[in-house]
């Protein structure tokens, strides 16, 4: 029984590690352009759009 937990464990382990690769792999060759948006205007925008809706 403690072999199955310590190969279940590795297992997914060894899965976890493999999809970490494969998005850093993915993250190299397509680069996100909305990540170096600052976050304070997406969240001002945000704010505004909240009160413009609270209002009505």
């Amino acid at each position: 029984m403690t072999v199955l937990i310590i190969a279940a464990i590795a297992y997914l382990s060894l899965a976890l590690i493999l999809v970490y690769a494969i998005d850093n792999l993915v993250a190299l060759f397509f680069p996100d352009a909305r990540s170096a948006v600052p976050l304070i205007p997406t969240l001002e925008k945000m704010m505004a759009a909240s009160r413009k809706y609270y209002r009505k």
